[in-house]
């Protein structure tokens, strides 16, 4: 692969490794909020993907049925603990504090389809969609 652990902050094409962050914007908020005794890594990371799909499918990247896609594929891996009673304030701020935001902007990788990904800068995202996005993918399955 071309890339590797010292890629450039700056790039964003779809073969940048940073797809590979897809669903741990939220996962690190989940696993911070919750002083790493709630979830399991996996768990803290499907949760991610699912708020990561409902924010796609709110910026009308992603279509409902893709995103149902998505939802089949994390409840194949098993249940998941309750997140829904986590105040998305909180997660947003640790969020902006994570080691992967730049100059405390998070840099999300969303789904265009499932399989193909693209990198959309906080910056973009209105918070009121993004605090939907956090309440829908954060109920349980």
């Amino acid at each position: 692969m071309a890339g590797d652990e010292r890629e450039s902050l700056g790039r964003e094409d779809a073969r940048s490794r940073r797809i590979l962050n897809f669903g741990h914007t939220t996962a690190h908020a989940l696993e911070a909020l919750t002083e790493f005794r709630r979830f399991r890594h996996g768990e803290a990371v499907g949760f991610g993907m699912l708020v990561a799909g409902e924010l796609s499918k709110n910026l009308g990247m992603l279509s409902a049925e893709e995103l149902e896609l998505l939802r089949e594929a994390v409840r194949a891996c098993g249940s998941l603990p309750r997140a829904d009673d986590l105040d998305p304030n909180r997660l947003l701020a640790a969020m902006k504090g994570d080691k992967k935001s730049v100059a405390g902007q998070v840099k999300w990788v969303l789904l265009e389809k499932v399989g193909r990904a693209r990198i959309v800068d906080g910056r973009e995202l209105d918070s009121r969609i993004l605090k939907n996005a956090l309440r829908d993918g954060l109920r349980k399955l």
